[in-house]
């Protein structure tokens, strides 16, 4: 009826990554006469998350007339990297600004550490949150593109 070898089932085990990636501004503005603009981004975390960018049309569903180089990175554990947003084509409406998304996608690490004890029965219970976070990428023409000295 009893074995001679007992199995000791523990407790699950919960192990939780979440996103842990910092935006260095609110808005990132592409004015018209530049080759590209860019912007920083943080990994808050003691480990590394796979950052995936995309841009999109105001409806945030088409794509938008521009890329984010690199498109797919690792950003270390506590560091910081800049991004560059490069138009790709010259589809603009020059007398008006218009607005686009900016969204950037971070994905923390699966969990690795699974135990394979053959006296312990385990249960892992792993948690990834994936967030997209987006912020405005605005098209800025020549033609409005005042500083505050010149509308004065």
């Amino acid at each position: 009826m009893a074995s001679s070898e007992s199995k000791k089932i523990e407790q699950p085990l919960l192990t939780q990554k979440y996103y842990g990636l910092r935006l260095g501004t609110t808005r990132v503005i592409y004015k018209e006469d530049a080759p590209s603009t860019s912007f920083w981004i943080m990994n808050e975390k003691e480990y590394p998350i796979l950052v995936q960018t995309q841009v999109y049309n105001d409806d945030k569903s088409s794509k938008a007339p521009f890329i984010v180089t690199p498109p797919i990175l690792k950003v270390e554990s506590n560091a910081r990297t800049r991004l560059k947003v490069i138009p790709t084509s010259n589809l603009f409406n020059k007398n008006e600004e218009s607005l686009y998304w900016l969204c950037v996608k971070g994905v923390p690490p699966l969990n690795d550490n699974e135990s394979n004890n053959k006296n312990n029965i385990t249960t892992n219970l792993n948690v990834n949150v994936v967030t997209n976070s987006c912020i405005k990428l605005i098209y800025r023409p020549k033609t409005i593109d005042l500083t505050t000295m010149e509308i004065a």
